[in-house]
């Protein structure tokens, strides 16, 4: 019997390609795998019969190997085709911001192309058509809940609308920039959230085992612990590692304090940076081992354990740690803020956000000046409070970082003499998780 030829590593994989509805008409779609990216084209057809019959030649034309793109020229300006805008923009605009931001823009627009349905670029750049679209999304246009949606979110979906057309008219595809009268939000707190207290920290920790398993608390408590005391971001803190290169990484250098390097693409305004390693979160680097300060710090075990079965994945990402630890919030009966019965929003419990704030709330309790904690948070404002906006350009009113261990030591602040004098404060103070600190 003739042996069968072993397959090439190098085989080609064919993509199935699906027939998905875009309001009006129909949409071939299918992962193209050398560009590793969903390739979208029109059928130009409302016809079922017909989408499929394009999908059935396109299957055919992809099996064999034939460049199955469209060529044909595209009509630019108002009577661009809608899906034509949406693949230009997506191709030259989207790839070139963050993955997250690139997902929530095409969603919001996805949504927008819902409630609207048009069919040329200049359907939805017309003033009467956005208005529409405003005044539907606040009444609750597809929503999930049945519900009208807050101020606040419909204001966020517009300006991605707006920023798709500006584009446009940047691209010469629109005579006009869109003109549109913002819906005004009420001048209220920004904050989703708030500071949880030691207490309710405390009740987070007790629930963590009932969440993730006796086997696999620890490596979450320790998690928490670091949101607790690093007033860092959940995707950051997942990127600080011993001796990674490109993450966020702890140094201590010889005579100065330590600090945290922070890499330009670890944060949200693309800025390399340095800012002080706070004592809290030094006293729990420090509790790992020297020999064990190797890859990364923080590597929450997987839920698995708790069932009895082996783990499926490698590290997780950030966005799923989240979700565990908001379930862990909710398991400990957190709520950070309560339920809105017009929007049918649900209360909201305690996320690793709230942990970042609880931090920034405990360095104010302690003294430290609101400007030096706009610095070590990289935020402009401090919570709810606009007199603690921190202006980049100004650096003689920001305060000094180095004064942060003084100033939990002392209660007051250094003067400018004794800051030039010494660099450092003869003793830093350390933080004990059931003293407090001292």
């Amino acid at each position: 019997m003739a042996r069968k030829k072993p397959r090439s590593k190098s085989a080609r994989k064919i993509p199935k390609v699906r027939v998905v509805p875009r309001g009006r008409r129909y949409q071939l779609r299918y992962t193209c795998p050398i560009e590793k990216r969903e390739i979208r084209i029109s059928t130009g057809s409302s016809d079922r019969e017909e989408a499929e019959r394009q999908r059935v030649e396109l299957q055919a034309k992809l099996t064999l190997g034939i460049d199955a793109k469209p060529r044909a020229s595209k009509i630019v300006g108002p009577e661009m085709m809608w899906d034509d805008f949406r693949e230009e923009y997506r191709v030259l605009h989207l790839t070139t911001v963050r993955d997250s931001t690139a997902s929530h823009a095409e969603s919001r627009l996805d949504l927008a192309e819902r409630i609207l349905k048009p069919r040329t670029l200049g359907d939805v750049a017309e003033p009467i058509a956005l208005q529409q679209l405003q005044a539907k999304l606040l009444a609750g246009a597809e929503s999930r809940r049945k519900k009208p949606r807050s101020a606040y979110t419909v204001r966020g979906y517009m300006n991605t609308v707006l920023a798709a057309l500006n584009w446009a008219h940047l691209q010469g595809w629109l005579p006009n920039a869109p003109k549109l009268r913002k819906i005004k939000t009420p001048k209220q707190k920004a904050m989703k959230g708030r500071p949880i207290k030691d207490v309710e920290f405390e009740r987070i920790l007790a629930a963590t085992a009932g969440v993730v398993g006796d086997e696999a608390a620890e490596s979450w408590k320790y998690i928490l612990r670091g949101l607790w005391a690093s007033a860092l971001r959940l995707d950051e803190l997942m990127h600080v590692s011993w001796d990674k290169p490109g993450t966020i990484r702890p140094v201590w250098p010889d005579g100065q304090l330590p600090v945290l390097e922070i890499p330009a693409a670890m944060q949200k305004n693309d800025t390399e940076e340095s800012i002080p390693l706070l004592p809290w979160f030094e006293t729990v680097l420090l509790e790992t081992p020297l020999q064990e300060r190797t890859g990364w710090v923080f590597n929450p075990l997987s839920l698995q354990l708790k069932m009895g079965r082996r783990a499926r994945h490698q590290r997780p990402d950030a966005e799923w740690v989240g979700k565990v630890i908001a379930r862990i919030g909710k398991a400990a009966g957190i709520v950070v803020e309560a339920a809105d019965e017009r929007t049918g929003r649900p209360e909201k419990h305690a996320t690793a956000h709230d942990l970042r704030r609880s931090c920034g709330e405990r360095l104010r309790n302690a003294g430290v000046p609101p400007l030096v904690i706009c610095r070590v948070m990289r935020a402009l404002i401090l919570g709810d409070d606009p007199a603690t906006l921190c202006p980049r350009r100004c650096p003689a009113r920001r305060g000094s970082p180095d004064e942060i261990p003084y100033i939990m030591r002392s209660g007051k602040r250094q003067s400018p003499r004794n800051r030039l004098r010494r660099k450092r404060p003869p003793d830093v103070p350390r933080y004990n998780w059931e003293a407090g600190l001292t």
